[in-house]
């Protein structure tokens, strides 16, 4: 069986998502729960040493040692961890460190979702075990709200340089050594959210325990042409079919009137642009979404250039718009992503006359690079302009 972290990563986190724990083990994982999160300074200290989630070492802790003398243990796992290079470790998701869980174990209670080690007292596994699992663990401290760890499909952050996370969007010689963290190229941590911000910078929140010795600290900034996001949210599946303008750029009429941030009244029938090929009607949904701020405004206006140059890029062929801006109730109503960037105007999901979306998706991939956002579905590809490149699928 190949044991490596490459085959076995993504088997750890699917059957997390599905982990749930007996009914008749709740008492005790509740009582080993809380005795590992009364030693939690132990394990933060085993964290700070070696960047690895304290909750990794509080299970260890109790896997290993029944919570005896944490003072030694905290020591020794720290030797323990660094001498089998565990601190060096580049691939910091979920799946990883489950996989980590029986790496340590020399994988002797089997391995994926076979393993007794990571899903014992979980419904994972049929046959009783004597000691608790540690995704069974996770499960309860997650329930509690006491890490936040992603449990379900997340966003992968790869980092394509040496690079720093910062607390702030700043140059970093004028930060302490305290406020930034040098990161290797290859590495890879999951994020719960993303989004532009100043002086070239992305923000970006992690979950709970994956970066290397900064404790207690979730949100960071790194320079967005250093990184790449993979994936999305499980939430995201967005529903929300093309309407025919009620009145077309090449009309006399231009249509009705709508008020706008920033610029005031725009008429439904008039170009975003001028001479362009987008209307007002299009990215407002015949004005049933009013943009709510100024930003929005600008998203949309920079979008438009973007939907310019997809169609010269494609031909010139005429593009029919499914989805553009979405106001906050809208996107739920849609199922778009909790933090969509249609929110922010500045993505559009569009059906190119005579392709398909997966070969817009696949001409578009290197003109587009690292500009932002590109995916698709089975019937339409998305753009965003949020300035740094994040690609996934939906996966319908």
């Amino acid at each position: 069986m190949d044991l490596t972290l490459k085959t076995l990563q993504s088997e750890y986190a699917k059957t997390f998502e599905t982990c749930t724990i007996r009914q008749e083990v709740e008492t005790l994982v509740k009582e080993v729960a809380d005795r590992l999160v009364a030693l939690r300074s132990h394990y933060e200290a085993v964290e700070q040493a070696t960047g690895i989630p304290w909750w990794f070492a509080g299970i260890l802790h109790y896997r290993e040692w029944n919570f005896q003398e944490p003072a030694l243990f905290e020591r020794q796992v720290i030797e323990v961890l660094m001498a089998k290079k565990y601190h060096q470790a580049k691939t910091r998701t979920l799946g990883a460190y489950l996989w980590g869980f029986d790496l340590w174990n020399g994988f002797r209670d089997g391995a994926g979702s076979a393993s007794r080690w990571v899903w014992g007292g979980s419904n994972v596994l049929e046959q009783a075990t004597e000691q608790l699992g540690a995704a069974t663990l996770l499960v309860h401290l997650q329930n509690q709200n006491v890490v936040d760890i992603a449990p379900k499909k997340a966003i992968d952050l790869l980092v394509l340089t040496d690079t720093l996370f910062k607390i702030k969007p700043d140059q970093s010689f004028r930060l302490p050594e305290s406020d930034k963290l040098l990161v290797a190229a290859g590495t890879r941590l999951q994020v719960l959210q993303d989004a532009p911000a100043e002086s070239g910078h992305v923000k970006f929140r992690i979950p709970d325990g994956v970066l290397m010795g900064q404790q207690n600290r979730y949100e960071w900034y790194v320079f967005r042409e250093h990184i790449q996001l993979e994936g999305t949210t499980p939430d995201n599946k967005p529903q929300d079919p093309p309407v025919e303008p009620e009145t077309k750029i090449a009309q006399p009429d231009r249509g009705r009137p709508i008020t706008v941030p920033k610029l005031g009244t725009v008429y439904l029938g008039e170009p975003i642009l001028p001479n362009g090929h987008f209307s007002w009607a299009e990215a407002t949904k015949n004005g049933s979404r009013i943009p709510v701020d100024e930003k929005v405004v600008n998203g949309i206006l920079k979008i438009a250039e973007v939907m310019e140059e997809v169609r010269d890029f494609l031909g010139g062929r005429p593009i029919t718009i499914n989805s553009w801006y979405r106001d906050p109730a809208s996107n739920r109503k849609v199922g778009g992503a909790k933090d969509s960037r249609h929110m922010y105007g500045d993505a559009v999901d569009f059906v190119v006359q005579g392709i398909a979306p997966p070969e817009v998706n696949r001409r578009l991939e290197s003109w587009w690079s690292n500009r932002g956002g590109l995916a698709s579905a089975s019937s339409f590809t998305h753009i965003d302009a949020r300035g740094y490149r994040a690609r996934w699928r939906y996966g319908f």
